[in-house]
């Protein structure tokens, strides 16, 4: 009784402060219950979570702008203290020790640079939250069940995207308005660039690719089927709406390395069978897009090429660590208007000014932000820690692996290449709702692995077994 009339009490005082803070503090409280008893519903929840981050943001107002940074946060502190205090020690990442060499660049230099605490350790930890949240996955024990019901949320997924695509296309204006707030941003013929759920359609591009890597991963790796390809299809089909450039060569680039490592020769003629009237069909449109979208990132004139070069102008300015987290690139940046976007004549430019009306192209890459504030070394060392996840994805768990571990470890690599892709036009490694799935596939396999070598050395069979998929 006392309990609860103390937690009434600080409630009422934050809703004084903020009408939104008892609902966030309460959602953080059911949190960490639910990651204590039900640490993989809280994974699936947090997921949802950063996938939807934008929309929530909306419902919340200011208290729901970091909330995917939030539930990382959690995840990280609760499900590393309950493998700690359960087995006495934890999981790590492959590259970890890389990307902390990436974390002290940007404090050192942050430090180096006098950046406000306030404003360098957010900045730090956004830069590093798809890799922490990997960290605090890896801390839990993964079945082939899992992977299992990960598949069917798959399904799942699509089919609710492509519902909301509908409505979107059914009607463009009204559904533009009620999620997004304003009217379709582009048309092409009769068509609008969908955004379905998403507040823009780049987003929902993305999340619809990260989705059509995975089904079709799963019928090239695991079981090909009818149902399968229209998934295939159906996903690929909604990015493709969008008609977001970046996302479009991104998807492209991985279905096509994807599907030359895995396509068997019936696949092959298939292919060559219905490339032509495909081609026919699909290039002239997007050439039209894809040369556009050219000419904007290689005039030199444009803002993002004086993003990127900004940041090799500051890179050589602050050699070798850069300028610190939240000076250049990023959206701690943005938010506060780094003092080098003076130097550097940017308030004059469009799309670089101060001011989210202004400034809508400051945070519009990822690799300006990782050499800008923390340098070559910085860069380096991110790099390198990537490089150690994509060869750990690439290798067996066990010398047993288990059909969907192994669809898992390919799916993670699809997903980094097509993160990889995105990553010179979009900050895609640190914004929803496409940053967590590769980090995420890393955290798995690294957990299965762990646990497949405890099996093997204590003489037992692996966790996962060797039995037929039931899943579509």
């Amino acid at each position: 009784m006392v309990f609860a009339a103390a937690l009434a009490f600080v409630l009422a005082a934050l809703a004084w402060i903020e009408p939104a803070l008892p609902l966030a503090v309460l959602i953080a409280l059911t949190g960490v219950l639910i990651a204590a008893f039900r640490p993989k519903l809280f994974v699936l929840l947090a997921l949802v979570v950063i996938i939807l981050s934008a929309p929530i943001q909306n419902v919340l107002g200011q208290v729901g702008t970091y909330a995917d940074e939030g539930v990382i946060a959690l995840a990280f502190v609760a499900l590393s203290t309950r493998r700690l205090v359960t087995e006495g020690r934890l999981v790590w990442l492959p590259g970890t020790g890389w990307f902390l060499g990436f974390l002290v660049a940007g404090l050192v230099s942050a430090a180096l640079a006098e950046v406000p605490a306030g404003l360098a350790v957010p900045a730090a930890f956004i830069a590093v939250k798809g890799v922490v949240f990997a960290f605090a996955i890896a801390q839990l024990h993964w079945t082939r069940d899992d992977l299992a019901l990960l598949v069917r949320l798959g399904v799942t997924a699509i089919v609710v995207m492509a519902f909301t695509a509908l409505l979107n296309l059914a009607l463009p204006a009204a559904w533009a308005n009620f999620t997004t707030g304003r009217p379709p941003i582009s048309y092409i013929g009769p068509f609008p660039a969908i955004n379905g759920v998403f507040q823009h359609p780049a987003a929902f591009s993305r999340f619809s690719g990260v989705l059509a890597v995975g089904a079709l991963v799963y019928g090239l790796v695991v079981r090909r089927s009818l149902a399968n390809t229209i998934l295939v299809l159906l996903s690929g089909g909604l990015a493709f709406l969008t008609f977001q450039v970046k996302s479009i060569v991104g998807l492209l680039a991985t279905l096509a390395a994807v599907g030359t490592r895995f396509l068997r020769p019936v696949g092959v003629a298939a292919l060559l069978a219905v490339g032509p009237l495909v081609a026919l069909l699909t290039v002239p449109p997007l050439a039209a897009l894809i040369g556009g979208d050219i000419d904007i990132y290689l005039n030199q004139d444009s803002a993002r090429s004086m993003l990127t070069a900004g940041g090799v102008t500051v890179a050589a300015q602050f050699f070798p660590l850069g300028a610190g987290f939240g000076r250049y690139g990023s959206s701690t940046a943005a938010d506060d208007y780094s003092p080098l976007y003076y130097a550097l004549g940017f308030p004059g430019r469009y799309g670089l000014g101060p001011g989210p009306d202004s400034g809508q192209f400051l945070n519009d890459s990822q690799w300006p932000a990782i050499y800008g504030e923390t340098g070559w070394f910085g860069a380096f060392c991110f790099a390198a820690g990537l490089a150690c996840m994509l060869v750990a994805l690439l290798r067996r768990v066990s010398a047993r692996e288990d059909v969907l571990v192994r669809w898992m470890r390919i799916t993670g690599v699809g997903w980094l290449v097509l993160l990889l892709v995105e990553s010179a036009v979009a900050p895609v490694f640190v914004s929803s709702p496409s940053f967590p799935f590769v980090f995420a596939a890393a955290g798995v396999i690294a957990s299965l692995r762990v646990d497949a070598r405890q099996a093997a050395a204590l003489g037992r069979p692996p966790v996962t077994g060797h039995r037929e998929p039931t899943v579509p």
